[in-house]
């Protein structure tokens, strides 16, 4: 049976009569997480999943063993509302740009998006300029297969294009689809934590200026003062400064940066 319109409208309100309830009755109890049984749900794109989803674990359970921690694939366009209705008690998104008084959203970190190249590929014998870049065949990354890369925005900024052969959903696949190939797909900087030699993947720094990436957590206005939310909140904002620290000593000494 489909909900009417009016029972959707008044479902959202309820909600946040219920939740502006339970905060309330929150700030006043104990929350102690080596004890809690709650089910917290954490919203991940697919790049955040591939980058923290074992330190987030493995953090999670050390600070709270008998909990669970549920973790929601999702899409920067899915995640504001999926917070504001309280499927997810946070969301961890890349690039987000909504705008709702509703959510209170933080920076945890930013990114830097560099060109992935498999280690014995021919382009790394010479400097990757823009020509040799332009005239390479690219894998674009995007989860909905058809929105407009980052790269391909600021090449058409710049009257520039490059050659896309393919889009894939999902960076956990990078270094299996440039192996043994003459391929270049963008990814974000924070990857170097991830790679090792089996992964056979250098990456060079673009010979285009592309921005920054701000990497934002989303909770929603009324649960700020939840103890259970603020533990949480916490929880992710050291990960996420921890890997800031160790990404950018890796950027200056990583053996996977190729410098020219």
């Amino acid at each position: 049976m489909k909900p009417t319109p009016r029972a959707v409208e008044l479902s959202a309100e309820i909600s946040d009569a219920l939740a502006s309830i339970r905060a309330t009755i929150d700030r006043y109890q104990l929350f102690a997480p080596d004890q809690t049984r709650r089910v917290f749900r954490v919203g991940l794109i697919d790049y955040h999943g591939a980058m923290v989803i074992p330190e987030l674990i493995r953090h999670f359970r050390a600070e709270a063993p008998h909990a669970t921690l549920n973790i929601i694939p999702t899409s920067k366009e899915e995640a504001g509302r999926l917070v504001l209705t309280r499927k997810l008690d946070c969301a961890i998104i890349l690039n987000f740009d909504q705008d709702d008084q509703n959510l209170l959203l933080s920076e945890i970190g930013r990114d830097e998006l560099m060109c992935a190249i498999w280690s014995g590929s021919p382009l790394l014998s010479q400097a990757l300029t823009l020509e040799r870049y332009l005239a390479a065949t690219h894998i674009q990354i995007s989860a909905d297969g058809m929105s407009e890369g980052l790269a391909d925005k600021t090449l058409r900024e710049m009257g520039l294009h490059r050659n896309v052969a393919a889009k894939i959903p999902s960076y956990l696949v990078i270094p299996w689809v440039l192996r043994g190939t003459d391929l270049i797909t963008h990814c974000a900087d924070s990857i170097l934590l991830n790679l090792d030699e089996k992964s056979e993947v250098s990456l060079l720094k673009a010979p285009i200026a592309l921005p920054s990436m701000p990497i934002s957590l989303l909770i929603h206005k009324q649960m700020a003062s939840d103890p259970a939310t603020t533990w949480l909140v916490r929880l992710i904002e050291e990960i996420y400064a921890d890997r800031q620290r160790r990404k950018e000593a890796a950027r200056a000494a990583s053996p996977f940066v190729k410098r020219d």
